[in-house]
């Protein structure tokens, strides 16, 4: 409830923001567009992992033209797995804290005056924290070597990744629009607001 709760209040502060902006604006074209959208839920979702902080992201892409643009991606999820005892008796949770930036190449194709899809494909730095924490001192537990543990704690934080996505544009005023996103990152599923400046 508190994240579609903060999802429509984040939505609605950038629409008033975009459409204020959008009516102070010059009417030439803009080739600039920025973009701030709230997953709908985190990629780790069916690892039963639940978040405290909705994950979110921010894009900004350039019209190298009308049908193609270039851009920059930056999305942050922090998700905590339900406290469990585990097969050797540790009784602790997961932490995820990961953050994703990237570059982004987008085809756009226009359905009507209001509606437009795109899709294209993103290369991008994956950052992933995972962190076992007691659910008895609220400290990272710290295991030998040869104890079994539920993460892998020599795991690579850091790793280059490749991802796709589509989703659709829905016009609100010249400036502003709604979109809505489908694709691995941040969030499997996001939605936001873009507008040009």
């Amino acid at each position: 409830m508190k994240r579609h709760f903060a999802a429509l209040l984040l939505c609605g502060a950038l629409t008033s923001t975009s459409v204020l902006f959008a009516q102070s604006s010059k009417t030439t074209p803009s080739r600039i567009t920025l973009s701030a959208g709230i997953g709908l839920f985190p990629t780790y979702y069916k690892a039963g992992e639940s978040s405290g902080l909705p994950p979110f992201t921010f894009k900004a892409g350039y019209d190298v033209s009308k049908h193609f643009s270039l851009g920059g991606f930056f999305g942050y999820s922090s998700t905590t797995a339900e406290p469990k005892i585990f097969e050797e008796g540790s009784n602790s949770h997961i932490t995820n804290k990961t953050m994703v930036v990237g570059i982004r190449a987008e085809v756009r194709r226009d359905f009507s005056d209001r509606v437009q899809g795109y899709g294209g494909s993103m290369l991008g730095y994956h950052h992933a924290d995972v962190i076992e924490i007691s659910n008895i001192t609220s400290q990272p537990v710290v295991r030998a070597n040869d104890e079994p543990t539920p993460i892998n704690p020599n795991a690579r934080k850091g790793k280059m990744t490749y991802a796709a996505f589509m989703g659709a544009n829905v016009k609100l005023t010249k400036r502003a629009s709604v979109y809505a996103e489908l694709g691995y990152g941040i969030s499997i599923a996001n939605m936001g607001v873009t507008f040009r400046i």
